[in-house]
């Protein structure tokens, strides 16, 4: 019985002890100190790595300061609270790396459009229509523009012009990567400008998968048959019309 009790005591007093006496040790001695600052970006789009790379670089600065610290002074409910102060982070997940490391999982909004503000600075669009800060043209991602004032004012218009582009297919003589601009007209809905030809394509509010499909023949056809388009009507019923350049 003796020899029981002894070994209860071993078991949750004397070894306890010395592991958290080992533990604090090391810890004053600086062992758990970060090292390393670990930034992982999860599900980042082609595209967008021009737009991502200045924020990141941002963060690792704003990070640096747990350098030296040790993990187990690290609050990471604080931490995860700067990191989601950053606008262009969507989700986060912060982990400590023992014995020195810190890892830092962010999932970035992507931009879908971009608005070319006063002075030709560049809005960044998300999927829900929000502007992102401000950014120059060289860090702007690969994505259309939206013009007119009334994007500027009226974000359900933004969300919905987000909407519209992610029905466009991503590849094929009309997608997501042919289009340069997007501009919205109360009575006539959405125009697309195409990047290489210019051509503008009037697409209405509805229905752009079908619509897109048409136009992707029509401008197949037109390429083909090198004729000069300047605009494609696609906001028809049953068929889409196409005006050349010499029409009137």
């Amino acid at each position: 019985m003796k020899k029981l009790v002894l070994q209860l005591v071993f078991g949750f007093v004397v070894l306890p002890s010395a592991v958290a006496g080992a533990l604090y040790y090391l810890n004053q001695n600086g062992f758990f100190n970060v090292e390393k600052v670990e930034i992982v970006l999860e599900g980042a789009t082609s595209g967008q790595e021009q737009f991502l790379k200045p924020h990141v670089n941002e963060l690792e600065t704003v990070l640096a300061k747990y350098k030296g610290v040790s993990l187990w002074n690290i609050k990471l409910k604080k931490m995860s609270s700067e990191v989601s102060s950053f606008d262009w982070v969507d989700t986060l997940n912060i982990k400590r790396m023992w014995p020195t490391a810190l890892s830092v999982r962010v999932r970035p909004y992507e931009v879908k459009l971009l608005f070319m503000a006063k002075g030709g600075k560049l809005m960044p669009i998300i999927r829900d229509g929000t502007f992102l800060q401000e950014v120059d043209s060289k860090e702007a991602p690969d994505v259309a523009l939206v013009e007119g004032e009334v994007f500027l004012k009226k974000p359900e218009l933004r969300k919905k012009a987000v909407e519209v582009l992610e029905q466009i297919p991503s590849e094929g003589s009309f997608s997501k990567k042919t289009i340069s601009e997007i501009r919205y007209d109360s009575k006539e809905g959405f125009w697309m400008t195409l990047i290489k030809t210019g051509v503008q394509v009037k697409m209405g509010e509805d229905q752009m998968s079908l619509k897109a499909a048409r136009v992707s023949q029509v401008v197949d056809y037109l390429e083909s048959r090198q004729f000069d388009a300047r605009v494609i009507d696609a906001n028809l019923s049953k068929k889409v019309l196409v005006r050349l350049r010499k029409d009137p």
